[in-house]
């Protein structure tokens, strides 16, 4: 897999049905980003990057990209239906999620019904890669059940 970059409309296009049902939060969030890189941040080239739960439990986590790119969004929304079992979702950029000092985004599943969402209009440059992955600890090295992590995608560009 490599970075593979499209037009911003089309990108746009799956964000918003990625989104339908989503909590309204998150689709004001990503349709403010939208906004903002259509205009001030000149239109840029991306890659909409979907992953499962199933990718994020894979021990040493899953690329998403295949190397170098710059993170702009990342959403998930928790599988769970039972159960309290913390998940930690995760960005990483590496090759795996080894290392917690790789880590550049996180967030703790831990309720059923719950979604996470970030954003970086000016993006954040992955130098390695954006690897999913989804464990019991923060950075750490057990990785959680699919049913404790959750689905979702990042934005990212060259």
């Amino acid at each position: 897999m490599a970075l593979t970059v499209q037009d911003g409309v089309l990108v746009w296009q799956k964000v918003k049905a990625a989104l339908v049902g989503a909590n309204p939060a998150a689709q004001d969030a990503f349709r403010t980003l939208r906004v903002y890189m259509a205009t001030q941040g000149l239109n840029p080239q991306l890659q909409y990057c979907p992953f499962s739960a199933e990718d994020s439990v894979v021990n040493g986590g899953t690329s998403l990209v295949g190397g170098a790119c710059t993170l702009y969004g990342f959403y998930c929304k928790g599988r769970r239906t039972t159960g309290t079992t913390s998940a930690f979702q995760a960005i990483h950029d590496a090759a795996d999620n080894s290392a917690t000092t790789t880590t550049i985004v996180t967030s703790r599943f831990k309720a059923t019904g719950q979604s996470f969402y970030w954003i970086s209009p000016t993006g954040i440059a992955l130098a390695t890669d954006a690897v999913i992955s989804s464990a019991t600890a923060v950075g750490g090295a057990t990785e959680s059940a699919a049913a404790d992590s959750g689905d979702g995608f990042i934005i990212v560009g060259a």
